[in-house]
């Protein structure tokens, strides 16, 4: 899932476990975002926004990792694209109903009682719970969720890696800042010493709580697409869903290695892969081994380079 060599070779063949995991100010710092092989990070109601943590080359992750919230309709999209089963705590019926509808494996820790889902952490409800992804493997793989990965399918991979590919010349970027409402803003610093870009919330150095390290990226690929607001379909607190329109075709850009490539992204039906093209010469994108990070943002969304 991130281009890196596995010393087991069914490792790159076994289910990816993707968790959801809060991006909440109160929350933070997440735990976990730095043992992911790839993490996408979405909007959710106001336009903040929810990470997508993707387990799946490590043979342990040896952590828990959250807080871990509910799911969102976007999640399908994993499903259709990498054949992910989500792993989530809570969801709205309208979305959790369209889930089933598709007949699509997840695992809710709401209701389904089991143990690697439990609260801990510093933080009061709903900011407290968290998952024993190792637990959750094994149980996915030979136990009580052996049916759900049965329903996953043949995993396959979102982007094209090799291990030196040939990057086209690009432009040289800092830094990245992303804006998807007014007061939400978030970003990236490349550190070259690192070979990594090093994220920033509101301005702030964000880490993972499990070893106190910058939440870094090898890569940064930013898709830009459509999105309704669903009104009517409000969180508990009043503010309206989103839902990304992941079928379609537009824009992006990626970042890699201190520059930018301006992209695009195209996506013919639900069953498809995402393909990638760079946007001047129509050559397929291919990634260097390394996490990336998967920034789907909507149509207006302010983005800056320095």
């Amino acid at each position: 899932m991130d281009g890196t060599e596995v010393s087991d070779p069914d490792l790159a063949t076994r289910i990816p476990m993707l968790v959801q995991i809060e991006n909440n100010p109160t929350a933070r710092p997440p735990s976990g975002l730095n043992r992911a092989d790839l993490v996408i990070e979405a909007p959710v109601e106001g336009d903040t926004t929810r990470f997508g943590a993707v387990f799946m080359c490590s043979e342990t992750v040896d952590a828990a990792v959250g807080p871990v919230r509910s799911a969102r309709y976007y999640n399908i999209d994993f499903w259709q694209q990498m054949r992910a089963v989500t792993f989530h705590f809570g969801g709205a019926g309208k979305v959790l109903a369209r889930f089933n509808r598709l007949e699509m494996p997840y695992a809710n820790g709401l209701t389904g009682g089991w143990g690697f889902f439990f609260r801990a952490g510093p933080w009061a409800a709903p900011h407290n719970v968290y998952l024993d992804v190792d637990a959750a493997r094994d149980a996915l793989e030979d136990g009580a969720l052996a049916q759900l990965g049965a329903a996953a399918g043949e995993v396959r991979a979102p982007f094209v890696f090799e291990a030196d590919p040939e990057l086209p010349a690009g432009r040289a970027v800092g830094a990245v800042g992303l804006q998807t409402a007014s007061f939400w803003r978030f970003g990236w610093e490349w550190d070259g010493d690192a070979g990594a870009w090093l994220r920033t919330d509101a301005g702030a150095p964000n880490t993972d709580r499990l070893s106190g390290e910058r939440l870094s990226a090898r890569t940064i690929v930013v898709q830009i697409v459509e999105q309704d607001v669903l009104v009517g379909e409000n969180d508990p607190g009043g503010f309206p869903r989103r839902f990304q329109h992941l079928v379609g075709s537009g824009d992006g850009v990626i970042y890699v290695d201190g520059q930018a490539h301006d992209v695009r992204w195209e996506r013919s039906g639900a069953e498809d892969v995402t393909r990638w093209t760079y946007a001047d010469t129509q050559e397929p994108v291919i990634l260097p081994p390394g996490r990336v990070w998967w920034e789907i943002v909507p149509l207006g969304t302010g983005l800056s380079e320095n």
